[in-house]
């Protein structure tokens, strides 16, 4: 069986960049859709492609919660609520299993931060484990998931691959059948993990389970038992994806194989469900071709946007993708004048090889030299300069064994001026140009190669070199061996000093502006967390820059999280545009134009300020240990509860029309409530309304997601949304009964609009 990771995409097993992929919106863009079958359906698309290529399992989708807004990973996280994510991750288990490749959703408990997350230990009380933390896992076993990957860090003093009550919760309790394997070297020990109920450590070959777990069944300090469960599990994932001689994959729904040829525009349907407009003064939005004469397309990521945050599950698109500029300009084109300015001085570090590069026999792309005992024993032309490998290296051998990488390009500047080269990497790098010494990074700690590896430190060098005159770039990686070998080259162009005038000046001449601002790729990295939630400086001074200038200034947020805002109240209109997956400069050009509606809702909660959050501050001890209770409830339930007042609420967004609420009504099941909402399109145009369904125990300062549903009418159309409330809605952790147990009294039921928006206020005894 082949596993793969698979968040944002096919991950290419051996991280091969000439092994492409559809790349997918990312987690929280997905969560800003609040639809599970958009969700299905993208991960219908990634299964089709799967099966197409023979892969079996995908770790996806990311179940940990965006709690903080700050962790490097946030972007692969749906949301910072349980049901939203639970029921949205649900929906990926379906797209996935739906075509027999199985969805490993992961990390397996409280993985919500990156920093020293490998030793960390996540402190959390019962209550909030089993309402929150764990919720969105079990909601994802419910669906039927195949898999689950225990996280790295600790839980209360343990670590998740070895906690055995955790892992007793979720096979024992939920009646999970399917196989636990660990993060990618987590496990530091063979007793622990085995006896607790972990069944694979991965990657291969094994460490600590293999040889090692033999041996400790043989001697009896690992029940025999505790093997053969993790073999039938084993061979359970194997019968269902087809891996046992014979076995056809589990039976794929009618609908859900996703042609190749419809992959990309399933894709770009999901990023224009998953743009959320939550502000437009004026109705700036959406602005028709035909409206106006000069419009401006500015800021710098606008022709270059962030896809993805930098991690090891890193996506190698299939093609290039449009640009939203290149979107905008096509679409605008034929019937006004397009002007770009990027507005900022600085271009970000790239990857080498997205430069004008050759080998120095005149290939494009660089050479990689291998070489073992002083003996070249793999030389090759590849069009990337970062790579990584776990365990082996194709045509080489072991990680672990020395040896010495040597990458070589042949580098033509297209600008005059100083430009900064950089490398990094799993062992000792030295970066030269033309023979002449430009960097030294000495290797990592032998305790630290994986967070290395992970954060892609590099150091670096300048150089003032000619456009067009060619220069000679040799970077050497030694290294003593090592579970994964890496190296990162970079690249970063000279400063264009006037860039903020050019674009002022730009946007002064234009009828309105489209401003994209936002993240590059190395702003949310796995290993590494922000230490706020604002913009780069220059962004911030572009945005008030331009909105000076010319007050019809649509911004468009490009970032895998929730941003500071504190200028949002100067501009027309702000558009959160998220990572959006390949389809994210087509899908702009469509809302802002009006042949789409951005159908989007918040999943997570942009404060006023970062002090707002109850996670503010919040750090890791002189243990390692990071409080969760301490900050409990976190994101909208923490604003309820102070009387505060968010930037934009979670669950809050609109599109281009507008609605009218009916009655609400609460019919009461024998085992669960449905709630009734009436809608009507009061609007001129196509839409979709979102109906949330809160609930507030008795004695409970705050209130909690419970359910959700969505509806499309046209203009004048009328519409019911049904909203199911499960028995678990009502129910909340008994501390002293170490079980689950329904308040006795009057439960509150919020139908609204957002966190902060409630239409109707209904009742239930219970």
């Amino acid at each position: 069986m082949i596993l793969v990771d698979g968040p944002l995409g096919l991950v290419s097993p051996t991280f091969d960049e000439r092994e492409t992929s559809l790349l997918l919106p990312s987690g929280i863009a997905l969560g800003a859709t609040w639809d599970p079958e958009t969700v299905r359906r993208v991960a219908a698309a990634e299964a089709s492609e799967a099966v197409r290529r023979g892969y079996d399992a995908v770790y996806a989708p990311n179940l940990n919660l965006a709690r903080t807004g700050l962790s490097g990973r946030t972007f692969e996280m749906l949301s910072e609520d349980p049901v939203l994510a639970g029921v949205l991750g649900a929906a990926v288990v379906a797209g996935l299993q739906g075509q027999g490749v199985a969805a490993f959703p992961k990390h397996l408990v409280c993985n919500d931060t990156e920093t020293a997350r490998q030793q960390m230990s996540a402190e959390v009380d019962d209550t909030s484990l089993r309402e929150v933390y764990l919720r969105p896992f079990e909601l994802a076993v419910r669906a039927g998931a195949w898999g689950l990957m225990a996280a790295y860090n600790r839980l209360n003093g343990t670590p998740c691959a070895a906690h055995a009550d955790l892992l007793e919760i979720v096979k024992g309790e939920w009646g999970f059948d399917g196989v636990v394997v660990s993060d990618y070297f987590a496990l530091h020990e063979t007793l622990g993990p085995a006896c607790a109920g972990l069944d694979l450590e991965m990657p291969g070959p094994a460490i600590h389970f293999g040889e090692r777990l033999a041996d400790a069944v043989s001697s009896g300090q690992v029940p025999p038992e505790r093997l053969d469960d993790a073999v039938t599990r084993l061979l359970r994932l194997a019968r269902r994806v087809g891996g046992i001689d014979g076995t056809p994959r589990a039976a794929a729904a009618p609908d859900a194989y996703v042609p190749a040829g419809l992959s990309h525009e399933v894709l770009v349907e999901a990023a224009v469900a998953s743009f959320v407009l939550v502000r437009n003064e004026g109705n700036l939005l959406p602005l028709e071709p035909r409206s106006v004469r000069r419009i401006a397309v500015l800021g710098p990521n606008a022709d270059c946007p962030c896809h993805q945050g930098a991690t090891f599950g890193r996506i190698r698109p299939v093609e290039a993708l449009v640009t939203p500029l290149e979107a905008l300009r096509q679409r605008y084109g034929p019937h006004c004048e397009v002007v770009h300015e990027r507005g900022v001085d600085v271009t970000p570090a790239s990857s080498l090889g997205a430069f004008h590069v050759t080998t120095p026999v005149g290939e494009p792309g660089v050479l990689l030299e291998h070489i073992r005992g002083g003996a070249t024993v793999l030389s090759e032309v590849r069009g990337d300069s970062a790579f990584i490998w776990f365990g082996q290296v194709p045509g080489v051998g072991p990680t672990t064994e020395p040896g010495l990488l040597r990458l070589t390009a042949v580098f033509t500047p297209d600008a005059d001026g100083c430009w900064t080269f950089g490398a990094g990497g799993s062992g000792a790098v030295v970066v030269s140009m033309d023979g002449v010494v430009l960097a030294r990074r000495a290797a990592p700690a032998a305790a630290d190669v994986m967070g290395q590896v992970a954060r892609a430190e590099t150091s670096t060098g300048e150089v003032e070199l000619t456009a067009g005159q060619s220069v000679t770039v040799v970077v050497e990686m030694t290294g003593e061996g090592s579970r994964v070998q890496a190296l990162t080259v970079s690249c970063a162009p000279p400063a264009a000093p006037g860039a903020l005038e050019r674009a002022r000046a730009a946007a002064a001449r234009a009828d309105a502006v489209v401003l994209v601002v936002g993240d590059e790729l190395e702003t949310s990295r796995e290993s590494r967390d922000l230490e706020n939630s604002a913009l780069p400086d220059e962004q911030v001074r572009l945005i008030d820059a331009v909105t000076r200038a010319n007050p019809r200034t649509a911004v468009v947020v490009n970032a895998g999280r929730p941003v500071d805002a504190p200028w949002a109240g100067e501009v027309a209109a702000v558009v959160q545009g998220w990572f959006a997956g390949q389809g994210f400069g087509e899908a702009l050009a469509r809302i802002v134009s009006g042949d789409d509606e951005p159908g989007g809702r918040m999943p997570v909660t942009v404060p006023l300020s970062d002090a707002d959050r109850s996670t503010h501050g919040e750090g890791l001890d002189d243990t390692l240990r990071r409080d969760y209770t301490a900050a409990e409830p976190t994101g909208y339930r923490h604003l309820t509860r102070t009387g505060t007042r968010a930037r934009f609420a979670f669950g809050s967004g609109f599109g281009y029309t507008s609605w009218r609420w009916g009655t609400a009504r609460l019919e009461r099941r024998t085992d669960d409530c449905v709630i009734r909402q009436e809608v009507v399109n009061s609007g001129s145009r196509s839409g979709r309304e979102v109906v949330q369904v809160y609930v507030r125990a008795p004695g409970e300062r705050d209130a909690r997601l419970a359910g959700f549903g969505g509806i499309r009418l046209a203009p004048g159309g009328r519409g019911e949304v049904r909203v199911s409330l499960d028995p678990r809605t009502w129910e909340r952790w008994d501390v002293a009964a170490g079980r689950w147990a329904v308040p006795a009294g009057r439960h509150e039921v919020l139908v609204a609009r957002s966190a902060e928006e409630v239409v109707h206020r209904l009742t239930v005894e219970r």
